[in-house]
């Protein structure tokens, strides 16, 4: 029995999600989103998701189409991390002393170095506690003279400036003023 007890009406899943599944996946890797297949298939976002949490055919799908993505563009990535060769072939027309035209094909191996923006963003992201460029600095000491030697110790010895955080305190309040 079907939808709301009725014996003779078709199951949309069925008859739209089932023969497009090899569509459903080609979309997917192709980068497609949730909201353009399903424009494609006729049926709206919610029956999608209910389908997806319905049906585990079509959620392993739907993972595995997208893990397959997440893979491809991780290789490139790290290629891009770690630099690589590749071959450039140029086509080359030339013309002898006769007038007559030849055809020439040059190979060229070439090496594309490490892309410095793609190593940023894979370290960042794999390893932001050392890689990221945003420090949280938190201090909970009510003593002002502990929280003066904590903000000591977090910064170099180098950059050491004496300076009384009481000034600042009344240089903002009469800014502000």
């Amino acid at each position: 029995m079907s939808r709301k007890g009725c014996p003779n009406r078709t199951n949309v899943y069925e008859l739209v999600i089932v023969p497009n599944l090899d569509n459903i996946r080609k979309w997917i890797i192709s980068g497609m989103a949730v909201r353009d297949i399903c424009s494609r298939l006729n049926i709206s976002v919610d029956s999608w998701y209910r389908y997806c949490n319905q049906h585990e055919a079509l959620s392993e799908l739907v993972k595995l189409s997208r893990n397959m993505v997440n893979s491809e563009v991780e290789n490139s990535l790290v290629k891009l991390c770690l630099g690589y060769e590749y071959e450039e072939i140029k086509t080359v027309i030339e013309e002898d002393k006769d007038g007559k035209k030849r055809t020439r094909i040059e190979k060229t191996k070439k090496q594309q170095p490490p892309s410095a923006h793609a190593i940023s963003f894979w370290l960042r992201n794999r390893a932001p506690n050392e890689w990221s460029d945003r420090r949280e600095l938190v201090v909970e000491n009510r003593n002002e003279d502990e929280r003066k030697k904590r903000f000591i110790e977090l910064i170099d010895e180098n950059d050491i400036i004496d300076v009384d955080f009481k000034d600042f305190c009344e240089e903002d309040k009469s800014n502000k003023i």
